[in-house]
């Protein structure tokens, strides 16, 4: 395995950031104040749903350059996860609903990775990041 550029590794992680803002909006922090917190959750949600968007992107940019035939399935599953996203912000359940679209992209990324030539440090570092998200999505959830 390869060592995650450090560029790369270090906006990915500051990509949580937000997100880690939410789980502790949802916390709901006295010395926040009730409608700060709220934003704060909302924030994170939204942030989330948009790097989720981001994923698929990334996904349709790895389907047209880097497999030897263009196909319109996988173009189809790279437009998924945006889809997914903007459903979610606006169900019920949606920390949960964007953690199950991080964890179908996963999957995606995963099969590329065996069927595409990916970075060799790719899928380690998507298997760090979205279990991160997940985590903090799943303690929005519960607090929400």
């Amino acid at each position: 395995m390869m060592i995650i550029p450090k560029p790369v590794y270090y906006l990915s992680i500051m990509g949580l950031l937000p997100v880690i803002a939410g789980a502790i909006g949802s916390l709901n922090l006295i010395f926040l104040g009730d409608e700060f917190n709220k934003w704060l959750q909302e924030f994170g949600i939204l942030f989330s749903a948009i790097i989720l968007s981001f994923l698929g992107g990334s996904i349709f940019i790895f389907e047209i350059l880097l497999k030897k035939k263009i196909e319109f399935k996988g173009l189809v599953i790279s437009m998924l996860p945006s889809i997914w996203a903007i459903a979610a912000v606006n169900l019920p359940l949606s920390s949960f609903l964007l953690a199950i679209g991080y964890l179908a992209t996963l999957e995606r990324e995963r099969v590329l990775f065996r069927t595409c030539n990916l970075p060799a440090w790719w899928l380690s570092m998507r298997l760090r990041l979205t279990s991160l998200m997940i985590l903090v999505l799943i303690i929005i959830g519960f607090n929400a």
